[in-house]
């Protein structure tokens, strides 16, 4: 497992907390369900009041999501994207995304909305042209892009429809929810001292 989120838990939990963490990939529904019925400690993600029934949430942000539209390279309607400034100006669009996305469920109530399991699953699907966009946090779809080696099959669409904090939410059953506030102490203090922004130049 690699990625931005797993960087700056590393260099937060590990590196300054001391506490082992392991990684696991996995269907981000079923992921969910095994913090919700604690077999499995945390994920990062949007705290939303679903989620916050269940888990503990950091204060401080892991990451704050810049929400963008992705897209087939050679879109006929590229240039109309272009020229989105609203969701609702993307109606007539097929969405495709991934099951469990707790900022689609909120957001695209009522759009044609085609989902898959994971999020590689939606980048192939784009870019084999079975949808139009890909709603997603830039930072990280760019990144993931080029490890699935399609970054010259998609183009980011660069108009930010939501900014959205990405918090470590840790499962009320995990042993480890007692760490958050040192958790969000150990986050401000490397956010001053430019730590996480030198993990963040990595995925831009």
């Amino acid at each position: 497992m690699q990625g931005i989120f797993i960087d700056v838990l590393d260099e937060v939990i590990q590196n300054h907390l001391g506490i082992r963490l392991y990684h696991e990939g996995l269907p981000w529904a079923r992921a969910q369900k095994m913090v919700k019925d604690g077999n499995a400690d945390a994920f990062v993600t949007i705290p939303t009041p679903e989620r916050k029934s269940y888990t503990e949430v950091s204060r401080e942000p892991v990451l704050i999501s810049y929400m963008t539209i992705f897209t087939k390279k050679g879109h006929e309607k590229l240039n109309a994207l272009e020229k989105v400034n609203t969701l609702d100006d993307l109606k007539e669009y097929i969405i495709l995304d991934y099951i469990g996305n707790g900022w689609g469920d909120k957001n695209l109530t009522g759009f044609r909305r085609d989902l898959s399991p994971r999020l590689d699953t939606v980048f192939r699907m784009l870019a084999a042209g079975r949808g139009d966009i890909n709603i997603t946090d830039s930072m990280v779809a760019l990144h993931r892009l080029k490890e699935l080696n399609l970054q010259e099959e998609i183009v980011e669409i660069p108009i930010v429809l939501d900014e959205v904090p990405m918090s470590l939410c840790i499962g009320k059953y995990s042993s480890f929810a007692h760490i958050l506030p040192e958790f969000d102490r150990t986050m401000e203090k490397l956010r001053k001292n430019s730590t996480l922004q030198s993990i963040y130049s990595k995925y831009r």
